[in-house]
């Protein structure tokens, strides 16, 4: 124990003061990393994206997007589809972030993902999102009926009992979501500072396996976790018995309006 206590390096950062505050460098530098290869391969894709047979980037693009889509239709409801943009981004930087941890730099290219400021800050900004979106779809009245009450149908003095606990649950959600995706990305890196102490002859085979289950399992379930949780809390912040439906009106106006045209 004391040999890993002083070995490894997992939690620790690169820090510089500006002004008296004292800021991540590594973080910010992955953060960067990660932005910057998200939209090189955006600029890529809109380049070579065809309506004809697409390429493997395109069809993996493409079934991310639809599955996205069909969750918040499902779950949401289709007011909701200006949320698959920002999911669909979110998804994918959070998923390379996870990934520059598995390329080997000497710990100079960490995990941003590994870094509560960087998941506390996605957080609280899809979070204050889906409060914003919450008031404008149902009002204030509903929204603090629906966020902080009851559910339909209770007795008034039931107020008492469930408001705390409503508001305790709000509370909690932009905490659960960003410590959820740190803990597991801290831990994920952790497993790789302790497999470096092994012996050579053991500690390769071990990283080359660790990597690979990360990479294609650890790492892009975090990622989609984070954003089919943010689609969940979007659902129980704005769906009410009058919400569902109007999202079952909303769904069935285009087809009504489409077919109209079509008949004369």
């Amino acid at each position: 124990m004391p040999i890993l206590a002083t070995s490894l390096s997992v939690g620790t950062h690169q820090t510089v003061s500006i002004g008296g505050v004292s800021f991540n460098l590594d973080t910010i530098i992955a953060t960067l990393v990660a932005g910057f290869i998200l939209l090189a391969v955006g600029f890529y894709l809109r380049h070579v994206v065809t309506a004809g047979v697409p390429g493997r980037l395109q069809t993996a693009m493409e079934l991310v997007w639809s599955t996205l889509d069909d969750y918040v239709k499902q779950m949401v409801g289709p007011f909701a589809r200006w949320m698959i943009p920002l999911l669909f981004t979110l998804f994918f930087f959070i998923m390379v972030g996870n990934w520059l941890e598995l390329i080997p730099t000497g710990d100079r290219l960490v995990s941003p993902t590994a870094d509560t400021n960087l998941t506390f800050g996605l957080a609280f900004t899809v979070i204050i999102l889906v409060h914003v979106t919450s008031v404008r779809r149902l009002g204030w009245r509903g929204y603090l009926r629906t966020n902080y009450l009851h559910p339909p149908g209770l007795p008034r003095f039931m107020y008492l009992l469930l408001t705390p606990i409503n508001v305790i649950a709000q509370i909690s959600y932009p905490i659960s979501l960003s410590l959820r995706l740190f803990g597991n990305m801290f831990a994920a890196a952790l497993m790789l500072q302790i497999i470096a102490l092994l012996p050579i002859y053991m500690g390769w085979v071990l990283n080359g396996v660790w990597k690979l289950f990360e990479g294609l399992f650890v790492d892009i379930v975090q990622a989609f976790i984070f954003v089919l949780l943010t689609i969940i809390y979007m659902s129980m912040a704005t769906t009410t018995e009058h919400g569902e439906e109007a999202a079952e009106s909303e769904a069935t106006q285009p087809s009504a309006s489409v077919a109209v045209p079509a008949a004369g």
